[in-house]
């Protein structure tokens, strides 16, 4: 039977691309909500907000070609197996959360609608590294039986 170890590059390009994306959302979130410069005419948002939602979004569309490629032999062999199966749901669930709010903050236009989307966003997405550590540790743990 096939393994359902991802392989050591696929395993460093999703902890690298994750990393960038969590680190370029959790420094946007602080910027934007603390941090606040003097401009002409009072404070503005910092100039960096602009930057990191660029590497933000590019880390982003890397992390779901990740998360596409994990789909057809990781996912399905563990699914197949029943092995790690509720904190692999888990972590897919809270990908397709992460993805659909931000291509909502990206494209929506209603203020309202957005705001509240900002949040469910930067909050899950505050939380997926440590949904991800546990999602590994049980996999290893499960491997080990």
């Amino acid at each position: 039977m096939l393994p359902i170890k991802i392989g050591r590059f696929h395993e460093w390009f999703l902890y690298v691309v994750g990393g960038i994306l969590t680190l370029s959302g959790a420094l946007w979130v602080y910027f934007h909500y603390f941090i606040r410069i003097e401009g002409d005419f009072g404070p503005i948002h910092h100039p960096m907000e602009r930057d990191l939602l660029s590497i933000h979004g590019i880390s982003a569309a890397l992390m779901m070609i990740g998360f596409g490629s994990v789909l057809p032999g990781h996912v399905s062999r563990a699914w197949s197996m029943r092995r790690n199966l509720w904190s692999g749901i888990f972590m897919f669930a809270t990908m397709v959360i992460l993805s659909a709010s931000g291509y909502f903050l990206y494209y929506l236009g209603n203020e309202s609608v957005r705001s509240v989307t900002a949040i469910v966003h930067w909050a899950i997405g505050l939380a997926l590294p440590i949904i991800a550590v546990v999602h590994i540790q049980r996999g290893l743990k499960s491997r080990r039986k």
